[in-house]
Parts: structure tokens; C-alpha cells; sequence
């Protein structure tokens, strides 16, 4: 089933939606974005991506809609769709609304194990690493150049910051290490999530990027169409995955993600 879209309002099915050549997004690189999933015509997670799409709007200046008027048109292409979706909000540096649903798979992705890679992270010097911006060109080159499905970005310290598309969280004797959201990385909406469950079963978390150099009971990414995704090998190594406390946080999930 092809993916529909909604372009300032007017929909159309992928192969049929046109933007202008000269559009920031297409020249520049310039736009902001929320990727989400919908499951049951339910959009997941909506406020979370909501409130970072709002902030991702105002640190790259520009314009964000009405939440009313987003919402509305998540919720008109998920119905083209039917079925679970990967949603996409594009917003454009020439004022362009880009509103995608594109059916998925859960059982291509979600969960699914993950090859990684490890990077350097580097700093972004104007917008911060918060912004969720579609200039993405050095790390698509980074994966393509690998091989691998993530790069794990190392910091100069020789910790975890974040992945490609993902969050990174780490087992380490049995406490949750993921990185802060300090303005060096985006802040996951999936990550919370899953922070917010492990508090609840009386799991520690420690908010530190875990040593990459390795140790850890057991590592993971989080992301909204991976949910939790356990890395089986990073720089060509076998790691373990589904620790015992992967497998607690994965069976304390709502009935409706089970399924998957």
C-alpha cells in the first residue's frame, strides 16, 4: 500500500505530491521535522513530538502551525493509510507543511535487532544537537559508508551520546545509562518512555552516556518505530542481547504494543 501525503493542505498519494525545486528544504537542507508512529488510527506519543517540533520551530526560525491544524492532517493520512504508519511532519524554511503517512511493517523493525557502528560525535555550533533538522547528509554517508543500520556516536570523553536515528540506553549492572538531554543530543520522545517505565518497575537510571569501551550488560536503541531495539554488534563484535532487565521493560509495555 503507497504512502499519502498532505502538502499545505492538499493531499495526494506519493508518487503524485510535488514541492518546488527551489524550495529552502530541497536547497538548503532547510527544515525541521517529527517522525511518529500511528498504530490503531492512534497517533503515539503525539504531545511529546508535538512540544519538540515547536521547539526544533523556533531555534531554526521557523514558522509552526497550529497544533489543531497538524493534528488534523496526521490524522487525515493515516486514514488513507489504514494501517500502522511511519508519520512525518516536514516543515520547510519557505513556509512549506509537509504531513506524511507511509504504511509499515512493525515486524520488519520493532524490536528487531540492530549492527552498529561507532562515530565521533561533534557538537552542532548554531542550532544545538535539540533540533530535529533535515540536514542529515554526514550521517546518511556515515551509514552507508559502514554497512551497518546505526552509528553510535562517541564523545570526546568516550561516552555514548546518541545514534543516527535512536536513542542509545545502556545496562550496566542493572541500571538504565542514557545520555542527557543537555543540548549536545535530541531529546527522545521513546527514550522518556521507556526511562519513565524502568522507574516505575524500581529500575535506577542514571542519566550519563555509558563508556563505549564497553561493560554493559547489555545495549539498546530506542526510537518511535523501533520501540526498544537490542544492538547484536557494534565495530564487528557480538554483543549479548535481552538482558533480564531489557526483558522486563519490554513485557511492562502497554497490551496494544505487545502485539507487535
Amino acid at each position: 500500500m503507497a504512502g499519502w501525503v498532505s502538502i499545505d493542505g492538499v493531499e495526494s498519494p506519493f508518487e503524485a505530491a510535488r514541492i518546488p525545486v527551489a524550495d529552502l528544504a530541497i536547497t538548503r537542507g532547510y527544515s525541521v521535522f517529527e517522525t511518529l508512529l500511528a498504530r490503531d488510527g492512534q497517533l503515539v506519543q503525539l504531545e511529546l513530538h508535538l512540544e519538540r517540533l515547536r521547539h526544533s520551530c523556533r531555534a531554526a526560525l521557523i514558522d509552526c502551525p497550529p497544533r489543531e491544524l497538524l493534528i488534523l492532517e496526521m490524522q487525515r493520512v493515516v486514514a488513507r493509510v489504514a494501517t500502522t504508519a511511519r508519520v512525518r511532519i516536514t516543515l520547510t524554511g519557505s513556509g512549506r507543511r509537509i504531513v506524511s503517512a507511509e504504511p509499515i511493517d512493525p515486524r520488519d523493525r520493532w524490536r528487531i535487532p540492530v549492527r552498529a557502528v561507532s562515530g565521533v560525535h561533534h557538537d552542532e555550533p548554531v542550532l544545538g544537537g535539540g533540533v530535529k533538522h533535515s540536514s542529515r547528509i554526514g550521517w546518511m554517508v556515515a551509514l552507508r559508508r559502514s554497512g551497518a543500520e546505526e552509528v553510535l556516536l562517541v564523545d570526546a570523553n568516550g561516552r555514548f551520546t546518541e545514534a543516527t536515528s535512536a536513542a542509545i540506553i545502556a545496562v550496566v549492572d542493572g541500571v538504565l545509562y542514557t545520555a542527557p538531554a543537555d543540548g549536545r543530543i535530541l531529546a527522545s520522545t521513546s527514550c522518556t518512555a521507556i526511562v519513565e517505565r524502568a522507574r516505575e518497575l524500581g529500575i535506577g537510571v542514571v542519566y550519563a552516556g555509558a563508556s563505549a569501551s564497553g561493560g554493559w550488560d547489555a545495549l539498546y536503541l530506542a526510537s518511535s518505530t523501533r520501540g526498544l531495539a537490542p544492538v547484536c554488534e557494534l565495530d564487528a563484535v557480538p554483543l549479548p542481547i535481552w538482558d533480564r532487565v531489557g526483558r522486563l521493560l519490554i513485557d511492562a509495555e502497554p497490551a496494544n504494543t505487545n502485539r507487535f
